[in-house]
């Protein structure tokens, strides 16, 4: 059953109250957010009849109504203002996306940034394509047994290595002549499925070190490939009211540091260019079913790109932090353009 336009007014009354107060509306307080012209006897009827809608819920029977799921979707979907990023807010931040030349940086500076304007937890995973190729490698003695692997690949992520091996510079000279053509410019793919000739091999410890060498590859181009995943923020779950005593923290706060489970998240909510919401039981994952997601698509002028969003009680602004997760999806794709070439 759809709501009239009173009963609307009402539900955008009493979000905007909860999300101000964390607390159950009373009708008496729906008539200071808006003036429907009826007495509050009116607006408390009418908003038992939207509880038995399932437009909102009494968490207390002696208490006021807040919204449910349903209601918050209806609010999203028919009610919420579209609202940009102000322009002042847009000057002071754009430092933050320009002063990053490494890709880990800046997708740690940006989560950093989207979690401080929205006072929740901001998430993204790092840019990926269909297909990473390794663009520069380099190895380097930095002790009598240690040698260090320096990976740069095309989706901006560096990676390195440190294998355990005492060897001369000279048959780390010789695995490197090796290896390098081999998997540079290669997708890690093909770099994953690459096995050495052994006519291409030099002798004796030259031989075994390339062979440790394109082994440590190996695994870099596996993780490499696999989304990772920025989060910043986690401690503004403990500042939410809902979450004060609440056992159900601790499941949330779980599954924000398993990131293979949270990039799944994260890349289902984040689909297309304008921000998505996922409202309290939307969400695929039992603890998060507290929560809401709002996640957008970044993507830089090459093509590679993540998502990004941030994650939070039910109880949010909806408008503001879906005009915030835009803004900063548009000023990363931006910045990570500056750092990947075309």
């Amino acid at each position: 059953m759809i709501l009239d336009e009173r009963k609307q007014k009402i539900l955008a009354a009493v979000i905007h109250a909860h999300v101000r107060t964390a607390g159950p509306v009373a009708s008496e307080q729906v008539t200071t957010f808006c003036d429907l012209g009826v007495k509050s006897a009116t607006i408390r009827n009418e908003m038992a009849e939207m509880s038995e809608m399932g437009y909102l819920r009494q968490p207390h029977t002696s208490a006021g109504r807040i919204p449910s799921d349903k209601g918050y979707r209806f609010y999203v979907d028919r009610l919420m203002p579209r609202e940009t990023w102000p322009l002042p807010r847009q000057a002071e931040e754009a430092e933050h996306f320009r002063v990053h030349s490494a890709v880990d940086d800046l997708m740690a500076a940006t989560c950093r940034v989207l979690s401080a304007i929205t006072n929740l937890v901001a998430m993204a995973t790092a840019p990926s394509a269909e297909t990473v190729s390794l663009q520069w490698l380099d190895v380097r003695r930095v002790s009598s047994d240690r040698v260090v692997i320096m990976t740069l690949w095309s989706n901006g992520q560096i990676r390195h290595s440190l294998l355990q091996w005492r060897s001369a510079a000279t048959d780390i000279e010789r695995a490197v002549r090796v290896v390098a053509p081999l998997v540079t410019g290669k997708s890690h793919e093909t770099i994953s499925a690459l096995t050495l000739d052994s006519e291409l091999l030099p002798k004796a410890q030259a031989s075994r070190l390339a062979c440790a060498m394109l082994d440590v590859l190996k695994q870099i181009a596996s993780d490499v490939a696999s989304p990772e995943v920025f989060v910043d923020g986690t401690s503004c779950f403990a500042r939410q009211p809902e979450f004060r005593e609440n056992p159900a923290m601790e499941l949330v706060l779980a599954v924000l540091e398993e990131h293979k489970t949270l990039a799944r998240v994260l890349d289902a909510a984040a689909v297309g260019p304008q921000p998505q919401v996922v409202i309290g039981h939307e969400n695929p994952l039992e603890p998060l079913r507290e929560c809401s997601l709002v996640a957008v698509e970044y993507a830089a002028r090459s093509g590679v790109g993540g998502g990004i969003g941030v994650c939070g009680p039910t109880r949010m602004d909806y408008a503001r932090v879906t005009a915030a997760v835009d803004y900063v999806a548009r000023s990363l794709s931006t910045a990570l353009s500056d750092i990947l070439p075309s």
